[in-house]
């Protein structure tokens, strides 16, 4: 019966690190296209985005790179989840926070593409990745495993 318990546990564990892994490449993905595409795109409709700048460049450079490396940091994480369970901590407090945060912004600015919808799927995210790394510090207490790692990194 335990046995089962910890399964289940694991995999919502796992949801947390590939939802977080998803919803950062779909992102680094969107902006990768608007930033290769100098003219109007789906991608510009969508977001309501205005053809791109030079700092605007610039700053989506820094940004798919961060997007693009966090997506392999969650997917590393999820090789051994209940020692990298903190990876989930940092996942929620910059990175999904943030982008929740932004969108609720431009909504309250105005911009028409900004919707709860826009919202939603971040913040169902942020509470998968909660319920994740509070499953995972349950686990790693009762088998008393260290949050760094010691082996293999």
């Amino acid at each position: 019966m335990m046995k089962k318990t910890i399964n289940w546990k694991m995999v919502i564990i796992q949801c947390g690190f590939w939802a977080g892994a998803i919803l950062d490449l779909l992102s680094a993905i969107a902006s990768l296209i608007y930033m290769l595409s100098p003219n109007e795109t789906f991608i510009n409709t969508m977001f309501g985005w205005p053809p791109i700048s030079e700092m605007s460049y610039l700053i989506f450079i820094t940004e798919c790179a961060l997007m693009f490396g966090w997506t392999a940091l969650l997917i590393w994480g999820a090789q051994k989840p209940i020692q990298r369970r903190n990876v989930l901590l940092l996942t929620i407090v910059p990175v999904v926070s943030m982008i929740i945060i932004f969108n609720i912004i431009a909504m309250i600015q105005g911009n028409i593409y900004w919707s709860i919808a826009r919202i939603l799927p971040p913040a169902l995210v942020s509470i998968l990745i909660i319920i994740a790394y509070i499953l995972a510090c349950s686990i790693a207490k009762r088998e008393k495993v260290s949050g760094e790692e010691t082996t293999n990194a």
